[in-house]
């Protein structure tokens, strides 16, 4: 997802050789490609991904068609790209011994929220150690309010008036079901504990039923309601044009999947008050996002204004996480595979506004460009409601955007023409291309409930 603030960018420092130069297939290619590559970040001795990291992506030769193994080295050759090994000016990381990823080499340096937990997620599929480190950079800087900060900078520099949509739990089971850590699971339960309540608390669960984006006022309005718009990672969408103060259909989604999340973690945990604690609050939400956040007319799942209750009347690939977190009933999943499916809204590119939104722009950032995560869930939630076809089409034309855009993973691309936009290398995008490969037929959703 986004970045969510102007970077602060420096020099890039000069890239160590490799202390092996006869890796295995793909990676051995990889490596002279960087040594010609003076803007990448400088890379960690031995971080071309190790045996695992090869036999993993030589499991999948022949798995998978050419186009998808192709995208699949390059999705894991960008993960190995972006390990920072130096700060800014070629002074010491915060974060070491772990080892953090950073977003994309040229804006991004540093280690995010949203971006790390699902960098983990696709890591995690061989080196759960790696995966794990990416939460760590986030965890061990918890506040004292249970939130999360939005992100570190090489630079050390810490976002954290504000946090990120909250995934790190939900990323966190799943990985414990494909790299257990029972360590890392007790060590990061509590945390976990700490957080939802901050969301409980300070971001209207406990008050309102639903939640809402929120951060720490300096109530300067400018400033205040762009920090809001930052904790989405929805930065400038056309979302907030009217108001920022949002029952927001995604965030709500989120929360659901963090709650069954926690249900799975304290069941492994065998912890059955918290079992129950958890699921009866993922039911409660559930009930309030069909009844309260389902606009009839519109015939979508839709933002509502806290102030005067209104609907957004604002289509975007967020109002597709009720079907992602599996709470649609199949009226309203049916409701919303027909606006997936209509060339008027969102297909062929599931843009981050609606074609026909009059403020639509297919390459403007967050205003009408297709973002790879959001399009995943979208199209994840269309197939787990039995509308193979229409999300099957959504995967495909993402894939083929990420394919056709031979000279690197952009983090968004053109909704109309595909053209790759914004960052290069951005390794979110490699996340979500493994997952859109790999975990197709699998119900992510749902699976870790148990």
């Amino acid at each position: 997802m986004t970045r969510l603030e102007p970077a602060i960018s420096g020099p890039c420092p000069t890239r160590r050789q490799f202390l092996k130069t006869a890796l295995l297939g793909s990676f051995a290619c990889a490596a002279v490609r960087l040594r010609g590559e003076p803007d990448q970040p400088a890379l960690v001795a031995g971080s071309a991904g190790g045996p695992a990291a090869v036999r993993w992506l030589e499991q999948q030769r022949g798995q998978v068609s050419d186009r998808d193994f192709e995208l699949l080295r390059r999705a894991q050759e960008v993960f190995y790209r972006n390990i920072l090994a130096t700060g800014d000016g070629g002074k010491p990381l915060p974060w070491p011994p772990l080892r953090g990823i950073c977003p994309a080499p040229g804006k991004y340096r540093g280690v995010w929220n949203w971006d790390g937990s699902f960098h983990a997620l696709a890591i995690s599929r061989w080196d759960g150690e790696l995966a794990r480190e990416q939460l760590r950079v986030i965890l061990d800087r918890q506040l004292p309010s249970g939130a999360l900060i939005n992100n570190i900078r090489a630079n050390g520099q810490v976002r954290d008036r504000y946090g990120q949509p909250p995934v790190m739990p939900w990323v966190c089971a799943l990985m414990q079901a494909r790299s257990p850590d029972a360590a890392f699971l007790q060590r990061a339960y509590p945390q976990f504990i700490r957080f939802e309540r901050h969301w409980w608390r300070d971001r209207g669960g406990q008050a309102e039923g639903l939640f809402h984006y929120y951060a720490d006022l300096t109530h300067h309005a400018k400033e205040d309601n762009q920090a809001i718009r930052f904790e989405s990672g929805w930065d400038n969408s056309v979302r907030w044009d009217d108001s920022v103060d949002l029952w927001t259909v995604d965030l709500n989604g989120f929360m659901v999947l963090l709650y069954r999340a926690m249900e799975s973690m304290a069941r492994w945990l065998s912890l059955p008050e918290d079992v129950l604690r958890w699921r009866t609050r993922r039911e409660a939400l559930a009930v309030q996002i069909n009844e309260r956040l389902f606009d009839s007319k519109a015939g979508a799942y839709l933002d509502r204004r806290r102030d005067t209750g209104q609907f957004s009347g604002v289509l975007t690939p967020a109002s597709f996480l009720p079907l992602f977190a599996g709470i649609a009933d199949p009226a309203k999943a049916g409701a919303m595979a027909k606006l997936a499916a209509d060339p008027g809204k969102l297909f062929p590119g599931m843009p981050t506004v609606a074609y026909d939104h009059p403020r639509y722009e297919s390459g403007g950032y967050w205003r009408g460009p297709s973002w790879p995560e959001t399009t995943y869930f979208a199209a994840k939630g269309l197939k787990f409601y039995g509308h193979e076809k229409i999300a099957e089409s959504l995967r495909q034309t993402i894939l083929n955007w990420c394919a056709t855009n031979t000279g690197a993973l952009y983090e968004y691309y053109d909704s109309k023409s595909g053209k790759g936009l914004g960052e290069p290398q951005l390794a979110c995008t490699g996340a979500f291309i493994i997952e859109y490969i790999l975990n197709w037929e699998a119900h992510d959703n749902l699976a870790i409930a148990g």
